[in-house]
Parts: C-alpha cells; sequence; structure tokens
C-alpha cells in the first residue's frame, strides 16, 4: 500500500519539499516505494506501479547513510524524528531539514513503514542575520515608543500629585491644626499631633521633589546648560542635597533631540540619587572633548552590592530610570557605564554622548556654577 492516498492530492503533485515512501525489509534496508514529482526531478529518477529503490541507489553513499541514520532513530525511538542534514540532492549541496515519520500496522502495532520529507533551508545564515537585525531596530522603536509614553506618564502623574494629592495633604495638615487647638487636654496628645505633622510634612516634601522630577523642562528657550542649571538648582531646593555643577556651554551646540535626551538622562540619574542612594552631596559634571561629551554624576551615598555594580556594556542595570537611560543613549551612539566606589560607599554614573560639534580645540569650562546651599563645585572628572 503507497503511502500516498496520506496525502492530499494537490499537496503530493506540487509541493516543492521533497517528500517520500520507504519500506523497510527483513534485514533492515530501506526502499523507495514512492516519491513525489519534486523528488524524482532531483535525484533525476522515477518510481512507478510496484517498483522499488533502495535507497543507496538513488543517491551518494554520503546521503544514502544519513538518511537511513534517520530511519533508524524514528524505528528504536518509535516516534518522528526531525534532523537538520547537508545533503546533495538535485545536483548541488545544501541543508535540508529532513522528517521521517512511523507508520503502524493498525492490528499488531509494529512499525511497518516509513514516511518522510526533505525540505530545503534556504540561506539560513542570511536570514538569520537579517532576522536579527529585525529584531533590534523593532526593540529599539518599542525602546522610543516606551520613553515617550513614559514622559507622557510622568507628565500626567506630576500634575496630578500637584493638583489634587497635595492639596489633600495640605487639607490633612490644617484639620490637625484645628484638632491641636480644640484638643488640649494631655501631653499624649501633643505627640500624637506632632508625628502626624512629621509624617505630613514629609509626604509633602517627598511630592513636591518628585513633581520636580517628573515634570518636562523646556529647552527651546534657555538651551541645555542653563535649563540643567535650572534644573539641580531647584531640586537641591526641593531634596536638601547639597549639589554641585560643572556644564561646558557647548552642549547648547548639540541638536535639539539630543540636548533633549542628555536632559532627560540628568533627570534619571538625580531621580535615582534621591530614591535610592541615600546620599547628602550629589556632583553633576558634563566636559567636552572633539569627539564626545562626557556627563557625570556621582553621589556620597551607600553604594551598590560589588556584585551587581559592573562597569562597561555589562554595567548594572536597576529600576526604570536606567534602562531608559541606556535605551536613549543608544539611539544616539552612546554609552552608559555605572561604577560604585570601593567599600559600598558612592556611585558614579558616566554618560558618554558622541557629537558633530566642530569646537575650536577641547575647550575646558571657565566658570563653575554654584548655588546657595550647595558645597563647593566639583574638579573636572579624569
Amino acid at each position: 500500500m503507497s503511502p500516498r492516498p496520506a496525502y492530499h492530492e494537490l499537496h503530493w503533485m506540487h509541493a516543492p519539499e521533497y517528500l517520500f515512501g520507504l519500506q523497510i525489509s527483513d534485514d533492515g534496508q530501506f526502499f523507495y516505494e514512492s516519491m513525489n514529482p519534486a523528488f524524482e526531478r532531483a535525484l533525476g529518477i522515477s518510481i512507478e506501479g510496484n517498483q522499488k529503490r533502495v535507497v543507496q541507489d538513488c543517491m551518494s553513499v554520503e546521503d544514502a547513510k544519513s538518511i537511513c541514520a534517520s530511519c533508524d532513530a524514528c524505528i528504536a525511538e518509535g516516534r518522528p524524528v526531525r534532523h537538520w542534514q547537508h545533503l546533495t540532492l538535485g545536483g548541488r549541496r545544501r541543508e535540508f531539514e529532513t522528517t521521517i515519520n512511523p507508520v503502524r500496522d493498525p492490528e499488531t502495532g509494529n512499525i511497518v513503514k516509513l514516511v518522510g520529507s526533505h525540505r530545503v533551508i534556504e540561506k539560513r545564515a542570511a536570514v538569520d542575520v537579517t532576522d536579527r537585525g529585525a529584531r533590534r531596530r523593532a526593540a529599539a522603536e518599542l525602546d522610543l515608543r516606551l520613553l515617550s509614553l513614559q514622559e507622557e506618564v510622568q507628565q500626567r502623574i506630576a500634575s496630578d500629585l500637584h493638583d489634587s494629592t497635595c492639596q489633600h495633604l495640605i487639607a490633612a495638615s490644617l484639620n490637625v491644626m484645628r484638632l491641636r487647638r480644640a484638643i488640649k487636654d494631655s501631653d499624649g496628645g501633643e505627640k500624637i499631633f506632632d508625628d502626624i505633622d512629621a509624617s505630613i510634612d514629609q509626604a509633602q516634601r517627598e511630592i513636591r521633589a518628585f513633581t520636580y522630577l517628573l515634570h518636562p523642562q523646556y529647552l527651546l528657550n534657555d538651551g541645555l546648560k542653563a535649563t540643567i542649571e535650572k534644573f539641580v538648582e531647584g531640586f537641591a531646593a526641593r531634596t536638601s542635597l547639597k549639589t554641585s555643577l560643572n556644564i561646558v556651554p557647548e552642549v547648547d551646540q548639540l541638536s535639539y533631540e539630543r540636548q533633549r535626551a542628555v536632559l532627560r538622562i540628568v533627570q534619571e540619574a538625580l531621580a535615582n540619587v534621591f530614591r535610592h542612594a541615600h546620599a547628602t552631596q550629589v556632583k553633576v559634571a558634563m566636559v567636552a572633548t572633539n569627539a564626545h561629551f562626557r556627563l557625570q554624576v556621582t553621589d556620597n551615598g551607600r553604594g551598590m552590592p560589588r556584585k551587581r555594580a559592573r562597569s562597561g556594556s555589562k554595567a548594572i542595570s536597576l529600576g526604570v530610570g536606567i534602562p531608559g537611560m541606556r535605551a536613549r543613549l543608544r539611539q544616539l551612539g552612546g554609552t552608559l557605564e555605572i561604577h560604585s566606589a570601593a567599600g559600598g560607599r558612592g556611585t558614579a554614573l558616566c554618560a558618554v554622548i558622541p557629537h558633530f560639534v566642530p569646537l575650536k580645540g577641547v575647550r575646558q569650562p571657565a566658570r563653575r556654577h554654584g548655588f546657595p546651599g550647595h558645597q563647593r563645585p566639583i574638579a573636572q572628572p579624569h
């Protein structure tokens, strides 16, 4: 019985894959009992009626050995097998996906025949490279869309926190003041009121800091240098962190998109310091070379565990902010490194941003900017 009826007739006749049926002799030899037209054309043979052909008579010894090995594996395992094989079918050596399926006797359950296929794998390496490139481009586009969505969400959260949550806290604080005046019968009550006041003050302070960190800054009027200066000044006022700043004026020559990306990186870096570092001081510096700008944000906080603070392309990635910074820098052709100081004290974030600004030599900043309540400006990083 030919396995041909098991296939749809049109598929058998027109499929580009090489389809076949095999009989098994008592001594373990394999005979082709049927081939679809594509396989017959490839081998230059024809099987008609009850004619059978030994596998070794239809192709090279090497190819026959590979195919028979797959057949043996199918019989030994008692289930379909799939192997990738280099075969010279059709006159040239190519890579095939060979699939062999067992056909069992319905009464005894023994394997009596095999059916299978050879499917050409065309230019797999080139296709894989193309697919990887497409996946990288899709991932980069997704990163940008997520960053854009993140900024929209941050704007909305900042507005809601300022317009609603802060007002509720102010109302709660006023009500506590009214209760304090109404209840003056015990020292214990005063202590409770003091604790509530302290909690509300802390919540208001944190919300003001977060809304400032989330709120986008606008560059078109002031430029990047002035915008970062104002942002760092506001950050210091709202968080009580001592800050220092050193930004070269050449940053204002960057394109608007690059200035916007740099500002977002500064915002994310300072937000991470505020949220995680437990620091009292933070330093921001940006210097220029003929090929790139180097942004460095350092703090004196608790640092990071050594096993998670690694430099280079495998630097740590904590939270949502750092992956966002990396995504922005990848779009600019830049890099991000994060180092934690020895002994777990302090963290340094370094972002390198390539530029195409025609600088007259490597110009170092001549002015250092300090703000009220800030520590002395930092020295130029090495």
